[in-house]
C-alpha cells in the first residue's frame, strides 16, 4: 500500500519487487487480489512482477426473509431507472416472484447429524482427516490442515467462526464455516466428502435453517466467477449471483484476482484455467466482514 501523494511516481514498485523476490525463496505459487482500488494500479504492479490476471470474485446469496431480497433488488434497480422508486418497487416485487419460482426454497432438514462448533471447541483433526482423504479430487485449492486452519480461523483476531458439521455414523462427511453479523451469514469455507452434491446441498439447506433460527436475513458465499464446481452447487441450492442473473456486469477480462506460477514448477493440470480451482473465502486474509459496499 502506498500513500495517495506518491501513487503514480514509481516509488512503490521497487519496494514490492524486492520483497516479492525474497518471498520466492520460500514460496512457489502466489495468489493475490487487486480490484478497482487506486484505479487498478495494484493490478498493473502485479502484472509487472509476473502475475497474470486470473479471475474475478462472484458473490452468491440466498435470502431467508423475503423483505431482504426485495430491498436488495430495489437498491440495484432504482439507479438504473432514473431513481424512480415507484417503478423500482413494482419491478423488484415481480423480480422477487421470479427468483422464488426459479430458485425455490425447499424444506430445511436440520437433524442430529449436524453439529455446531465454535473456535474454542471445533475438532480440527476431523476437518483435517476429511481434507487428507479428499485433497486429490478438489483440484487447486487451499490446504485444510489443522495447522493452517488454526492459524487462519481459530487464531484469527478479527472474526469468530461457527463450524456447521455434517456427520454420518460419527464420521465427518462435510462442513461449512461461517462468520456472522446481525443480518448476514458469510460462508468462509465449505467442503464435502468425494465432492458429493448431496452432502453439499444438505449442508447448505441446514445453514439456511440455522440462519432462520438466528433471525439472519441472508446467507452469502463467495467463489471465483469462472470456477467449474462450486457456482453450480450454490445455484442448485437456491443461491443467486445478481450480476450474472440480470447481466449488470459486462463481460470483461479478469481484473480482481492474480496468480503467479513460475515456469519451473510441475503443473499436473492446466493451472491457468479457473475451472480447475476450488476457491472459497478461506483463501482470503480473514479480515472483518463489515464492509457492505461489495455485497
Amino acid at each position: 500500500m502506498s500513500h495517495p501523494d506518491i501513487r503514480g511516481t514509481g516509488i512503490y514498485f521497487p519496494h514490492e519487487k524486492k520483497y516479492f523476490e525474497l518471498a520466492k525463496n520460500r514460496y512457489k505459487v502466489f495468489f493475490t487480489t487487486a480490484g478497482d482500488v487506486a484505479k487498478g494500479a495494484p493490478g498493473r504492479v502485479r502484472e509487472k512482477l509476473g502475475y497474470r490476471a486470473f479471475d474475478d470474485w462472484a458473490k452468491y446469496s440466498v435470502w431467508i426473509y423475503g423483505l431482504g431480497l426485495r430491498q436488495k433488488l430495489l437498491s440495484m434497480i432504482t439507479p438504473r431507472i432514473n431513481n424512480n422508486k415507484f417503478i423500482g418497487r413494482i419491478l423488484s416485487y415481480f423480480l422477487e416472484l421470479l427468483i422464488k419460482i426459479f430458485y425455490h426454497q425447499t424444506e430445511f432438514p436440520l437433524t442430529e447429524q449436524f453439529r455446531i462448533y465454535n473456535d474454542k471447541n471445533v475438532p480440527l483433526s476431523h476437518l483435517e482427516k476429511l481434507w487428507m482423504s479428499n485433497k486429490t479430487i478438489y483440484g487447486i485449492t487451499v490446504e485444510r490442515t489443522a495447522q493452517y486452519l488454526t492459524w487462519r480461523l481459530k487464531d484469527n483476531p478479527y472474526n469468530n467462526h461457527n463450524y456447521f458439521c455434517y456427520y454420518e455414523n460419527d464420521v465427518l462427511k462435510g462442513y461449512l464455516v461461517v462468520v456472522s453479523d446481525s443480518e448476514v451469514f458469510y460462508i468462509v469455507d465449505i467442503f464435502a466428502n468425494n465432492k458429493d452434491e448431496r452432502i453439499f446441498k444438505l449442508i447448505l439447506k441446514g445453514i439456511r435453517e440455522y440462519a432462520y433460527q438466528k433471525g439472519i436475513i441472508r446467507v452469502q458465499c463467495s467463489t471465483i466467477k469462472r470456477s467449474r464446481f462450486l457456482p453450480g452447487i450454490l445455484k442448485s441450492a437456491g443461491f443467486v449471483n445478481f450480476k450474472e442473473l440480470f447481466c449488470f456486469q459486462k463481460r470483461v477480462k479478469p481484473k480482481q484476482l492474480f496468480v503467479y506460477l513460475p515456469d519451473e514448477i510441475e503443473k499436473p493440470q492446466n493451472s491457468w484455467d479457473p475451472r480447475n480451482w476450488y476457491v472459497t473465502d478461506l483463501i482470503k486474509e480473514g479480515r472483518p466482514y463489515l464492509d457492505k459496499s461489495n455485497d
